[in-house]
């Protein structure tokens, strides 16, 4: 194909110039003129108080399972039946963000989990039965792909748990999340399953 020559190039220019004017003609009819003055008697109404901000808990919107650690809200997947402990985050190439699975157990106890066919890091943020954060285990290694059952690690808290919230790696640390954070279900979860 030959380089356009400077006729063309002409052409091209108003062509397009063509079809940006009736465009831009066809987007609305004629320009109305606004009034941008301000009346003599309007009066801005000024807060003249004084008021101190302070660090208040937002409450979760009232939609989907939400967990909430200390001051952080995190948007919550289930796994509550044995089957779906089991699966877990197995499988999967990543977790969103700020977000989590929420797996919940019938009663405390010494829980020990396993990255079984895990593809990526996490953070283990263990809860006992009283919502409060027992222990974080932070940043747990996903195994190598086909590492065997025997081979693979078993992960537990230091004091027994009644939930497990995990959480992409390095989150808990950065969010600054530690043992004895206050805990509250919210959101879908709100009453149910004993925080």
């Amino acid at each position: 194909m030959n380089p356009a020559t400077p006729l063309a190039w002409t052409r091209y220019l108003l062509l397009g110039m063509a079809v940006g004017i009736l465009a831009a003609a066809a987007c609305g009819g004629a320009a109305t003129p606004v009034n941008t003055s301000t009346p003599f008697d309007t009066q801005t109404p000024v807060d003249t108080s004084t008021t101190t901000p302070t660090l208040a808990a937002t409450e979760a919107p009232d939609f989907g399972p939400v967990v909430r650690v200390d001051e952080v809200v995190f948007p919550v997947e289930l796994a509550v039946t044995s089957e779906e402990r089991v699966q877990g985050l197995s499988g999967r190439e990543f977790l969103d963000s700020g977000t989590g699975m929420l797996f919940i157990f019938e009663s405390e106890n010494r829980l020990r989990f396993w990255m079984r066919e895990m593809e990526f890091a996490l953070d283990m943020v263990w809860i006992g039965a009283k919502c409060k954060v027992v222990d974080i285990s932070e940043n747990v290694p996903h195994p190598e792909p086909g590492t065997s059952l025997d081979n693979l690690p078993r992960y537990s808290p230091e004091s027994p748990a009644m939930y497990v919230l995990e959480i992409n790696a390095g989150e808990a640390e950065r969010l600054g999340l530690g043992a004895g954070d206050p805990v509250k279900f919210v959101g879908a979860l709100a009453g149910e399953y004993g925080c």
